[in-house]
This record gives structure tokens, sequence and C-alpha cells, in this order.
């Protein structure tokens, strides 16, 4: 179902014993950080600060800790209820052209009307703060390691537009607090908003920007999909919750932003500015980013509801919450990835990973060099672009089966022949990688070989044979084997 606003739906989840609310006095300064990195590790709630220390506004936290968190959000009871959902929209033989087909899908009346549509006001600008009355540090922005120089916004949704067809764009990224009226914005090279900051250099123009916080759960979960650019984030969150979202103009910048969400900032980047170095902030695996030089967004409005909600994510290796999202809406669009990569039968970005820079990919292998051909066609699609270790199994492994992939290393892998290397831009979010080196990615080929592979037949499994596998089950019972179950 959608939800008018954050608010209806953290009623819901307090009704169903997903929402605590935390009344205590909180500091926003490490305090709420450490409070929810340990409600996380024991997957735990969601967490609504009342009572952040010098702040009016409360915090949210582990909105989506838990993978039904984000299934309720989007109003089904799992993941594959949504890739079913997906599925109906896809052709395999036009994978580019799939989320056109939303406008005139006749299987699901309602996904006819998911682009958004323009209102003339909305909720997110009943209380309006414009020019030297812009104070970032008057929002309970959250410091989460003790080495980061400032807090950072690490749950919001950023807008910009195409220069020339003012297409809007939208993505999660983290953005870090420098002084009352400035962020610097935290993008890899090789993310959407760095190539249009490239065409707004090239005019120059400064690049319009909005970043928007709260409203119906499904806006961030549709920034935060690993799909294409050009696909409308504010279009999929209106297919996600099968109804258009409402957006309403900006007061200082020619972009639209939903119309419910709590928190609306914007403002600009003047590409003749030079970067900033940004401090380090914690990432997904629980470590220090390096400190990188990162354009700066100058705030000209912020805008909100008169009661907003300030959402967060807690990012480090005992707060997975941004790995559970990257892991759930990847089930979600599998059927989108199978259109695109025909002998894909499954992936996994397993948490140890951080849901991204560990991969594994299962494929119905039919030629020799398969494998190899998988892992860079996995390597150009926006879900496992920044997987840096890129396992290929059989489709008969579960990549799921931590044991069954490795013994598929084991059995399969000769380092020499089947371990090969790529080279692709640095991730802002890999510790190993200094950010002005091109960052290293390894493959593994683990499936079974096929002739023009390997110099001999590659050896059968030794499976059991069927009939002595009906036989051993049918006279279990005889055997009488004292604390074995039946099979």
């Amino acid at each position: 179902m959608p939800y008018r606003c954050l608010a209806d739906f953290l009623d819901e989840l307090e009704q169903a014993g997903e929402l605590v609310r935390v009344e205590a006095a909180v500091d926003a300064n490490l305090e709420a950080a450490e409070i929810t990195a340990r409600v996380a590790r024991r997957d735990g709630p969601a967490l609504l600060f009342g009572d952040l220390t010098g702040h009016e506004t409360p915090v949210l936290t582990n909105l989506f800790g838990r993978q039904s968190r984000i299934c309720r959000a989007l109003g089904v009871r799992s993941p594959d209820e949504m890739a079913q959902r997906i599925a109906l929209l896809v052709n395999p033989s036009e994978p580019e052209g799939w989320f056109e087909r939303l406008k005139t899908a006749p299987h699901v009346d309602t996904l006819s009307k998911a682009p958004p549509r323009t209102v003339k006001s909305g909720a997110c600008q009943q209380v309006v703060r414009i020019g030297s009355d812009v104070d970032l540090n008057a929002l309970p922005i959250l410091r989460s390691a003790p080495q980061e120089p400032m807090p950072t916004i690490t749950a919001a949704t950023l807008l910009g537009a195409d220069p020339d067809s003012h297409a809007q764009f939208a993505g999660r990224w983290d953005l870090q607090l420098l002084d009352a009226n400035r962020l610097a914005a935290g993008w890899a090279d090789d993310d959407e908003p760095a190539r249009l900051l490239a065409e707004y250099r090239g005019r120059g123009e400064k690049m319009p920007l909005a970043v928007v916080l709260g409203g119906d759960p499904a806006i961030l979960l549709a920034a935060c999909a690993a799909l294409p650019p050009r696909i409308d984030a504010f279009a999929l969150a209106g297919m996600f919750r099968e109804k258009p979202l409402d957006v309403v103009s900006c007061r200082s910048v020619d972009l639209t932003v939903p119309a419910d969400a709590e928190i609306v900032i914007e403002g600009y980047i003047d590409p003749s500015e030079s970067p900033v170095e940004a401090g380090s902030i914690c990432t997904p695996l629980g470590l220090y980013s390096r400190p990188r030089p990162v354009p700066v967004m100058h705030v000209l409005a912020v805008t909100q509801r008169a009661r907003a909600i300030f959402p967060a994510m807690v990012p480090g290796a005992a707060s997975q919450e941004a790995c559970v999202v990257t892991q759930t809406l990847g089930r979600m669009f599998l059927p989108l990835l199978k259109a695109a990569m025909v002998e894909l039968a499954d992936f996994d970005l397993p948490s140890y990973g951080a849901a991204r820079h560990w991969g594994v990919i299962s494929i119905e292998k039919t030629y020799a060099g398969n494998g190899r051909r998988a892992a860079h066609a996995a390597w150009t699609m926006p879900t496992f672009r920044h997987t840096k270790v890129l396992v290929v199994i059989d489709a008969d492994v579960d990549v799921h089966n931590t044991p069954a992939v490795l013994a598929a290393i084991a059995a399969n892998v000769r380092p020499d022949r089947d371990v090969f290397f790529e080279h692709g831009p640095p991730d802002p979010s890999d510790p190993a990688t200094p950010p002005e080196s091109l960052a290293h990615k390894m493959a593994i080929d683990a499936t079974a070989k096929l002739p023009g592979e390997a110099s001999d037949a590659w050896p059968e499994a030794a499976a059991m044979s069927e009939q002595i596998r009906q036989r051993v089950d049918d006279r279990w019972d005889e055997y009488r084997i004292m604390g074995a179950e039946r099979p």
C-alpha cells in the first residue's frame, strides 16, 4: 500500500512491534549511532529518537534493517512477489526498454499511472528557510564514528537533472556537513552526477541539486536500486507503490521533489570552484574511507514539514541496513538482470562484502569461455560495478550456500587458467584502493570446464544412483539408526 508520509508508515511499524520510540535524551554525536549498531546486531526494530540533544527534530534509524520492513514498505510479502511483478514487464529481447512499458503495461492497470504528477503545494514546504536563514547545523545529522570530522547525511535521495533534457536523476550518496550552508557531495567519479557535472562545467553553468529526506519509504528504496541512471526514480517509486508520486517544484532551483517529503535541502554546485577534501567517513565494512577531493553543494534553501522526522542510516560492520537494502532490492530486480544477461541464473552479494565488494553469480553455462564472458558482462551492470571479487559458478550450485561456493572453487579452479583481472574506476567505499588510482577487480571462474577449457575430459560428479537413493529412502525406518531422522 502507498504511504502518504513517513509518519504513516511508522505508525504501522509501531503497531506491528517493529518500531521503538527512544524518549531518553541521546546525543547525535556518536551515541545514537552506537545504540543503533547494538540494536542492528540483534536484528532489532527501527528506532525513533525523540530527544536529540540540542535538536527539536526526531531521528529515525535502522528503518530498513530487516528485509520484512522493506517488503512491508513496498506492500509485498516477499522480494519474490515484487520480482514476479517486475517479471511481467520485462521482455528479454528488449531489456533496455522495460521501464517504458510501465506506461502501457496491460498486466497491471495501476502501473500505467506510475510517472509522477506535479501538484501546486506540498507538506514538505510547510516551513521554508532561504538565504541567511539556512543553518544546516540545526538539523540532527548524525556523526557515526569517532574519526569522522563532521556529521554525514546518509539516508537521503539526491536529485539533479540533465542540462539538455531536464530529466531528473536520483540516487543515495553520502553528504558530509562542511558548515552552516555547505555539503560535500560524496559520489564516485563514475556515478551519474559526476558525468552531468562535467556537462554543466562545459556550459559554464551551475548544477542544481536537491536533497530529499523522508516521505513514502518507497522513494528512498527506488533511489537505492542499482539500475541505469536513465530510469526515473520517482516513476519507479510509483511502480513500487502502484500509485503515482505527487511532486512539487522547489523554491530556489528548477527541480521537483516529493510533496510529502520530511525535509528538502536545495542548492547547487558551481563547477568552476575547486573541490574540497572531504574527511574520512565510516564505510559499510566498518573501516574509514580515505580523504578525497569532492565537489561542494552550496545550500540556498531548506524546506520541511512542521513536524519533520530526520532519517539516517548508520554505517559500519555491525549495522548492515544498507546491505539489507541492496540484497533485498537485488532479489526484486533479478528478472531485469536475467533479461540483460540471458545466462544468469542467480546471484548473491553477501554481507561480509558489504553487499558490494564480493559477489557470486551462477550461470547456465553453454560454451567454453562462458564463465569469463559472464564475469565481464556482470561488471558492466550497476549491481556489480563495484564488486572487486566476483565468483562465477554453475547454475546447480546455490549462490547463497557459502560452503557450496567454496567447494566449487576448490574443485573447479586452476588458478593460472581460471583467475583473471580487470581495472575500473575507484570505489570510494573500498578501503584497499587509493581514490586516485584505478580499482583492481578479480574474477574466479569456478564453473565445471567444457571441452576447449581443459586438456582432459572433465570428471563427472560422483552421485549415487537414483535406484539406490530410493531404496534407502524406502527402507530408512528398517535401519533403526538412533538419533538420525529420515533425510
